[in-house]
């Protein structure tokens, strides 16, 4: 008999959701972010302080619009829409989108202040103007019918303990790195080791 978590996160997402093309972009997007997210890491660190270089925003995140209609007629539906409907979910489905989404805006939008900084580094409102909320997957709901944590629901939406904590986690531990990033940036000093995440392979076993 096949081990349960012997199948890849694609193939374990695709089957939870019901839906090949939502698991893929959803599993992709988490990915590219992550990935995006350790280059722009180790450049940080690479770089000094007066000498920092000027094209970050080579290294953008393509900016995934959720609300957006699918282009095919089978796929019509906003992923957002397709996303609550297979969570059977909305405040699930809309708190992990809208993660990922404002991560992937304050990431290009970092790039971006970096580039203006011309080589060097003198402001200190990277905080306050570009700092995230971390989704906290273990905390209780916010409203009555929610009252159970993120992740509870994400594994009984999923049925895959493993698939919901890797995605839950995966998310919250990229707002977690960059706000931690942004301090540092704050504090002018770059001189510090890279702060790489762990990026999913959706399709290991």
């Amino acid at each position: 008999m096949t081990s349960p978590h012997k199948s890849t996160l694609r193939k374990s997402l695709r089957s939870a959701l019901s839906h090949k093309r939502l698991a893929d972009q959803l599993l992709d997007i988490i990915q590219d972010a992550q990935t995006k997210w350790n280059t722009t890491s180790a450049k940080i660190a690479a770089d000094s302080a007066v000498a920092l270089d000027i094209d970050y925003s080579g290294g953008d995140t393509t900016a995934f619009d959720f609300d957006a209609k699918g282009t095919l007629a089978q796929h019509s539906a906003t992923l957002r829409k397709s996303l609550r409907s297979a969570l059977s979910h909305k405040w699930l489905a809309d708190e992990t989108i809208d993660a990922i989404e404002e991560f992937q805006t304050a990431l290009n939008t970092l790039h971006a202040k970096l580039d203006a900084e011309a080589g060097t580094l003198n402001d200190t409102d990277y905080v306050s103007t570009l700092g995230l909320t971390p989704i906290d997957a273990d905390a209780e709901g916010v409203s009555a019918q929610h009252k159970v944590s993120m992740r509870t629901s994400m594994k009984s939406a999923l049925s895959h303990s493993r698939l919901a904590d890797q995605i839950l986690d995966g998310v919250s531990n990229l707002q977690s790195t960059f706000n931690t990033a942004l301090a540092v940036l704050d504090g002018t000093s770059i001189a510090v080791e890279a702060a790489p995440v762990t990026v999913i392979d959706p399709d290991a076993s």
